[in-house]
């Protein structure tokens, strides 16, 4: 196998690079992740090694689903658990209330960066520049909500919420909590934090950091090839000339019998052997190879 992603479950305490650095140990090539989770957070974290490192930006753009325990009428200052409080109300709190802070959050909008991020701002990391105390301008961004759903509340004073959402790459659920917070009057920041899915990959399938083997072969066993995580990119066969062509760099001409695809990425194959991916040229109807992989056969290792 030239590469794969392996589906990792990271338990909390534990930064995402040392989940790295340990399945790089054990395999001995290149290792990267297609999306950190904060030092408080748990849950899935997808590992690309090999080849399949050139793919990382694909999986970093899925959509994530998290579940995320919220507690109102306190603020931190990273938005977290592992903050300093900043301040607290003794205010409460009824279900309603919450109820009606949370559900607009549903949608696109502009949410705050937390100071406490690995966010750049003039070419230094956000979180740099709150412990050494310096005050830098409120970042935002724009994130979608694509689905919220309030699984349970706890009203009264301090009050709890847990709730279950799906959104776009990038966005910080510590800034949800911080912003539902700052509606409801009394703060409120993120007391933990589970990444249940990224695209299709669950975290119920993933592997447990500790089961880690010194055993290469049983991570190679787990891992999923690189054009079968790419489930979402449509495929097309090319004869070996073509084929040939696409490794070395030239376009070939998208046939003319098949419909251009919606999709401008497509993976490409030849003699049933996934060699990369292309980028179409919907005007010239040309496929160019972008990033290309020489897989001679699935299960050598």
């Amino acid at each position: 196998m030239i590469g794969g992603i392996i589906p990792v479950y990271k338990p909390v305490g534990i930064v995402s690079h040392r989940v790295v650095e340990t399945i790089r140990k054990v395999l001995g090539v290149k290792v990267g992740h297609a999306g950190t989770l904060d030092p408080f957070a748990r849950g899935l974290l997808l590992i690309c090694w090999g080849k399949a490192t050139r793919f990382t930006s694909f999986f970093q753009d899925l959509p994530k689903t998290y579940r995320a325990w919220i507690r109102f009428g306190i603020s931190t200052d990273s938005f977290d658990v592992f903050g300093q409080i900043n301040n607290f109300s003794l205010q409460t709190f009824t279900t309603d209330n919450i109820e009606k802070a949370i559900m607009p959050f549903q949608g696109t909008r502009h949410q705050v960066i937390p100071l406490f991020s690995a966010t750049k701002y003039q070419g230094h990391r956000l979180y740099k520049y709150a412990r050494q105390g310096k005050s830098v301008p409120e970042l935002k961004k724009e994130i979608t909500i694509h689905q919220l759903q309030i699984i349970n509340i706890q009203s009264g004073s301090f009050p709890q919420a847990e709730i279950l959402l799906s959104c776009s790459s990038g966005t910080y659920i510590r800034s949800i909590a911080h912003e539902i917070g700052e509606q409801l009057g009394g703060g409120g920041y993120v007391y933990s934090l589970r990444r249940e899915n990224i695209g299709n990959f669950s975290w119920i399938d993933s592997m447990v950091v500790s089961d880690v083997s010194h055993q290469p072969e049983i991570l190679i066993q787990k891992s999923i090839p690189i054009d079968q995580a790419l489930y979402w990119i449509p495929s097309v066969l090319v004869s070996s000339e073509e084929g040939k062509k696409l490794l070395q760099g030239n376009p070939i001409n998208w046939p003319e019998s098949l419909p251009l695809q919606m999709n401008p990425w497509v993976k490409i194959y030849t003699q049933n052997l996934f060699i990369g991916l292309a980028h179409i040229n919907q005007e010239k109807r040309l496929l160019h190879p972008k990033i290309v992989v020489e897989e001679r056969s699935r299960y050598v290792i």
